[in-house]
């Protein structure tokens, strides 16, 4: 993950969006009027790699941790993004 998609990250979880993953489709609760257009836009445009790097970092810890797959997955969301994925 590159500075620009986490610092779109940062921006998220700093306007109130929560973000969480539901298999391949990526997720979010706002404030009203949080999401602004431009922060849409800058979702969309990190989503694949936000999903890519959270299903990586679950099967890691899953499989090298041996961690169940919802700890390894709830461990995965801290690690992106310091709440939920």
């Amino acid at each position: 993950m590159n500075h620009h998609e986490r610092a779109v990250l940062q921006t998220l979880h700093d306007a109130g969006i929560r973000l969480t993953v539901d298999g391949d489709r990526l997720k979010y609760t706002a404030p009203a009027g949080a999401l602004t257009p431009e922060l849409r836009a800058a979702l969309i445009e990190i989503k694949p790699t936000v999903l890519y790097e959270y299903h990586e970092r679950a099967g890691i810890l899953e499989y090298d941790a041996r961690m169940p797959r919802d700890k390894a997955e709830s461990q995965a969301a801290e690690i992106l993004t310091g709440g939920t994925v």
